[in-house]
């Protein structure tokens, strides 16, 4: 019907009677839907309830359980194939190890046959090695005496007896004079002078008599400066013979020739080693210092030098130089 302001159509219009007629004929039809709703759930649940529902439920846990079957036939066929290959990785781990243990009983074997004809070549390999380095040793050892005993006969170091001194006695027949070593010819040192190149040192601290002219002290001067020229020279030539480090450094520069500490902790400065009338008392120190590497080298040498002759330079050169265990 359409609306006499806007023009649109809107529901139809029913009167009352209509309504009324068309509510009762709604009603009659919903009474018989649920009349027929009813009727068949009761119909159901009778059915439901007896004998058909325990069979509908027994049909459905047999699905259930069949199915369920069918899960773990699936599963069983999975874990046999795993493990198939289970073992057959197992056999042929087996086929290696077995392998393995054959190759190490015949490397054991081998290597208890190679360590018994090894170890009789290894000992020969090692007694002709020492013996080679034996042989070394001795020629080394040789070399050195000879070349030790060639500075001895340049410089001509040796022994010198003293055959007229009223404070010194020579024993006879191979004596010891008191706090004296014995010499090869019977004569203690302490009986003997030793020189250098001919020339002698004295074996205390006082290099120079204050009671020379002044022309016999120019004299000993010179001497003594020669000698211990002669000395720092062949001291430097056996060190080098022998590879020994001496604990002070001694340089020969003619007059400026000195001595100084060449091991760490001995924090000693140059000391002269060329005698001038100015210098008296740093020379006798570096004289010190000479003759403790003359010590040094007879220690090395087996020669034990006592303290009270650690001023005896030339003695203590001899001894050294004609050591049993001289250059070993």
């Amino acid at each position: 019907m359409e609306c006499k302001i806007c023009h649109n159509f809107h529901r139809k219009f029913w009167c009352a009677n209509c309504i009324r007629k068309n509510l009762h004929s709604y009603k009659v039809e919903t009474n018989q839907i649920t009349y027929d709703k009813q009727k068949s759930v009761d119909q159901a649940n009778k059915f439901l309830s007896g004998t058909m529902r325990n069979i509908q439920v027994n049909v459905a846990e047999k699905h259930a359980k069949i199915q369920k079957v069918n899960i773990l036939e699936l599963e069983i066929n999975k874990i046999r194939e795993e493990i198939g290959r289970d073992r057959q990785e197992i056999d042929k781990l087996k086929r290696n190890l077995q392998t393995r243990r054959q190759v190490l009983q015949e490397s054991l074997a081998y290597f208890k046959k190679f360590k018994s004809h090894q170890q009789t070549i290894i000992t020969k390999d090692i007694n002709n090695t020492k013996e080679r380095w034996r042989h070394v040793h001795q020629v080394l050892a040789h070399s050195r005496k000879v070349l030790i005993g060639e500075l001895v006969s340049l410089f001509d170091l040796k022994r010198i007896p003293i055959q007229e001194n009223h404070n010194i006695r020579i024993k006879e027949n191979g004596g010891i004079s008191e706090n004296g070593h014995i010499a090869t010819n019977g004569i203690s040192d302490d009986d003997c002078e030793h020189a250098i190149a001919g020339i002698t040192l004295p074996k205390k601290a006082h290099y120079i008599r204050y009671s020379m002219n002044d022309k016999e002290r120019k004299e000993e001067i010179i001497k003594i400066n020669t000698a211990v020229g002669h000395v720092m020279h062949i001291i430097g030539l056996v060190a080098y013979y022998l590879g020994i480090k001496l604990p002070f450094l001694v340089i020969n520069k003619g007059h400026k020739s000195f001595a100084k500490g060449s091991i760490h902790g001995i924090p000693i400065s140059k000391r002269p080693l060329y005698l001038t009338d100015k210098n008296s008392e740093d020379f006798t120190i570096g004289m010190a210092m000479l003759n403790y590497n003359i010590a040094y080298l007879c220690h090395t040498q087996g020669v034990d030098i006592p303290y009270s002759r650690v001023s005896h330079t030339l003695q203590n050169l001899f001894l050294c130089c004609q050591a049993a265990n001289l250059g070993r």
